[in-house]
């Protein structure tokens, strides 16, 4: 089993994920996840054109999908659909074990009247901007097509075959959703305003997480006020914009923690805190030990997260 789910990805400025393909040539992404491999065991909200399936092998966490909260125990998963704003993670920071698969629509665009009677009911679908899956039904089905998946084009790198199976198994899953999902009364996903104003805010955050920014300046990005600012972020991301924006300041900090020889104050300045003891202690708050003990404990350099 491979933990190399850490730093898998690139989080372009409005939170879409630039995923690295296990080929580059082929849009997907298939491996087996830690989610202690993740900091503060949490993966940052974002969002990608890619359907998302995860399987729980082990241990439990939580899916946050555009602001609901799905617990997933062992031996049950999700789908998340494209486009949707999602992160896992578990509070009590908890180890879980999972399958994680990425697979582009664009894979199934054979034949454009196919793709739009057939593919876009289920992937654009408001209805459905996850789905939990439990070991039942038909929905066994679809578990045992993603186990497939990870077996075959998983494990197996470089085997010919497997982009085969991979492909047999997609158009398998597809089929057994456009079965037993609501598609014939399909309303095509429209992005709310509340929804497009919290991408707002956090492509503002992420460009200027480095600068002094307030409330006040977060909310204007979002086009309202701070107190809509407010409820939005706790509805989408279940924080407060001033903790999130700490947290991200926390997490774009540790590539320059692990990898260079800079001193706590010239990064905790860097990366927009007032001083070395507050970048320590809100450090050691959402990480459980202080910077110089987290870089000893993992000293390899590591890139973006």
């Amino acid at each position: 089993m491979d933990n190399n789910t850490r730093y898998c990805s690139v989080f372009n400025p409005d939170f879409s994920e630039t995923v690295a393909y296990n080929n580059p040539l082929f849009p997907a992404y298939v491996v087996y996840g830690f989610l202690s491999s993740y900091p503060d065991y949490s993966s940052i909200s974002h969002w990608h054109k890619d359907m998302e399936f995860i399987l729980i092998k082990k241990g439990a966490m939580t899916y946050n999908v555009n602001g609901s909260l799905i617990d997933l125990e062992e031996d049950s998963g999700i789908i998340v659909n494209s486009r949707q704003l999602h992160y896992g993670f578990s509070a009590e920071h908890n180890e879980c074990e999972f399958i994680c698969i990425l697979l582009s629509p664009e894979l199934l665009l054979e034949n454009s009247w196919f793709y739009q009677n057939f593919i876009e009911p289920v992937t654009e679908n408001a209805a459905y901007p996850y789905l939990y899956l439990k070991r039942n039904g038909w929905m066994a089905s679809v578990m045992e097509k993603l186990e497939n998946i990870y077996d075959s084009f998983g494990k197996k790198k470089g085997n010919p075959i497997s982009y085969f199976e991979l492909m047999e198994d997609y158009f398998s899953i597809m089929k057994i959703l456009y079965e037993h999902l609501d598609v014939k009364n399909a309303v095509p996903m429209r992005e709310s305003s509340d929804l497009a104003s919290v991408r707002n805010m956090m492509t503002f955050i992420e460009e200027h997480y480095m600068e002094h920014i307030t409330l006040a300046d977060i909310a204007l990005s979002g086009a309202c006020c701070k107190s809509k600012c407010a409820v939005l972020f706790k509805k989408y991301l279940r924080d407060t914009p001033i903790t999130y924006l700490t947290k991200l300041r926390l997490r774009k900090s540790l590539p320059t923690l692990l990898g260079s020889d800079k001193n706590i104050a010239a990064i905790a300045y860097e990366y927009g805190f007032g001083g070395a003891s507050y970048y320590c202690e809100t450090f050691k708050k959402y990480y459980g030990v202080p910077p110089l003990m987290y870089k000893k404990d993992q000293p390899s350099a590591l890139s973006e997260p």
